[in-house]
């Protein structure tokens, strides 16, 4: 018993060093280990490819011409991460044509933070009506009501990942009093949240076209430049995007790995890593971005 005992405490010392020369901190529970950045509506329309169809088939949902059952039309963006839902969200968001369609035009990224006093405040802001930071919940919902009455408005929630059915008609309540024919796009890769939150059948986005996810790749790695210009390059670089499975994520990411490592064999050791050979469990952890991970430097790991 005593060998064993010293064998354990030696493996927790051995930890408590290792702990120490990474630089790791304890955290507790609640806290969040880092904060992820929300997405905004701008987007650099020169890097999308493979989204013009898609973007004419929402705006036909959002053109007043198509008129809804309901006053307030619910439409849900659903597909796996990766895929490119915000993008084709913000295509949308900055189409000229919305601003012609609608009074106000709101944009909110949820993330998994879902939060009604932060949503009703930033689409307040966003329609540019002032908070003050002394107003409750109750306050700001009913100045959301006053600002969105008999107005018809385009609101995008960006990233939704809340399953609550009592916390979605929490927020939606200041929503009801737009005047008909308002929308409001959902972007989730959950398709329970798209059911909970929906009134309009969801648009299913799918993967790029294998010609779209190569010229977004090639944009990527080769720094802007003919991807002909870079021969021995070149055919790898179209095997990895064959593993990309048309996921743009996978191809911007992985892109800008071969950019940084302009080197055939380190090329080839990315296309015949082993990391391709992990399935996509339930948190969609992409093969591609796990294989990006694992060439950062330590200190960034």
């Amino acid at each position: 018993m005593q060998s064993k005992l010293e064998e354990i405490l030696g493996t927790l010392d051995n930890l408590l060093n290792q702990k120490q020369i990474l630089g790791l901190k304890e955290s507790y529970e609640g806290e969040k280990a880092f904060q992820i950045t929300p997405a905004t509506s701008l987007v650099d329309e020169s890097d999308v490819y493979g989204r013009d169809d898609e973007k004419e088939e929402i705006l036909k949902l959002l053109d007043p011409q198509n008129l809804s059952e309901n006053q307030i039309a619910v439409i849900p963006i659903v597909g796996m991460g990766g895929l490119g839902k915000t993008t084709l969200a913000q295509l949308i968001y900055n189409d000229p044509i919305t601003d012609k369609w609608f009074d106000r035009k709101a944009w909110v990224c949820i993330s998994e933070e879902f939060d009604a006093f932060k949503v009703a405040k930033t689409i307040l802001e966003e329609i540019k009506c002032s908070c003050d930071g002394n107003q409750n919940l109750n306050q700001l919902q009913l100045k959301l009501k006053e600002q969105l009455s008999g107005k018809k408005y385009l609101i995008f929630l960006d990233d939704v990942w809340n399953k609550n059915y009592f916390h979605w008609k929490e927020l939606a309540s200041p929503f009801t009093f737009g005047a008909k024919n308002s929308k409001i796009i959902v972007t989730t890769r959950d398709e329970n949240v798209a059911v909970i939150m929906r009134n309009a059948p969801t648009y299913r986005l799918d993967v790029l076209l294998d010609d779209d996810c190569w010229k977004l790749f090639a944009k990527h790695a080769f720094d802007g430049s003919s991807p002909t210009k870079h021969p021995d390059l070149m055919a790898i670089g179209e095997a990895i995007v064959e593993r990309c499975g048309g996921l743009p994520l996978a191809a911007k990411v992985l892109g800008g790995l071969l950019r940084c490592k302009p080197d055939a064999d380190e090329c080839n050791k990315i296309l015949h890593s082993n990391f391709w050979d992990i399935p996509n469990d339930a948190t969609n952890i992409l093969p591609a971005l796990t294989l990006s991970y694992h060439y950062l430097p330590s200190h960034l790991k």
